[in-house]
C-alpha cells in the first residue's frame, strides 16, 4: 500500500504525499493537493483494492469503508499536529473501539 501512496504524485501532478500509516482496519495520510480530492482518493482505493484482492484471491471483495474523512490543513501548527497523530496512531490501536481484539459489545 505504501508504494501506491508514494506513487500518487506520479499519477497526479498537483499532489504531494506526506505522512502515512497503515492501521489494521484503516489508514491515515496527508496529501497536499490542488482540487479533485474525491478522484484522487477513489483512484487510490481502487488500485489498493485490486491489489489486495489479487493477493488474497478474493476478486471483487470490498476492502474500504464507504466514505473518507477529510480535513483541510490550514497552517504549519495544524500540519505538525496531524503528522504527530498519524505517527502515534499505531501505538493507540489496542485502545481503538474498532479493534476486534478488544471489541466489547455495548450492553442492551
Amino acid at each position: 500500500m505504501g508504494l501506491y501512496w508514494e506513487d500518487l504524485p506520479l499519477r497526479y501532478p498537483h499532489v504531494e504525499s506526506d505522512a502515512f500509516v497503515v492501521m489494521p482496519n484503516h489508514i491515515h495520510g496527508i496529501v497536499v493537493i490542488v482540487g479533485a480530492l474525491g478522484a484522487i482518493i477513489g483512484s487510490f482505493k481502487s488500485a489498493v483494492t485490486k491489489r489486495i484482492n489479487e493477493l488474497c484471491d478474493t476478486r471483487g471483495a470490498p476492502v474500504w469503508q464507504r466514505n473518507y474523512y477529510e480535513h483541510i490543513i490550514r497552517n504549519e501548527k495544524d500540519l505538525d499536529r496531524i503528522r504527530k497523530y498519524i505517527d502515534a496512531n499505531p501505538s493507540n490501536w489496542m485502545q481503538d473501539d474498532e479493534n476486534s481484539a478488544t471489541y466489547k459489545p455495548s450492553p442492551r
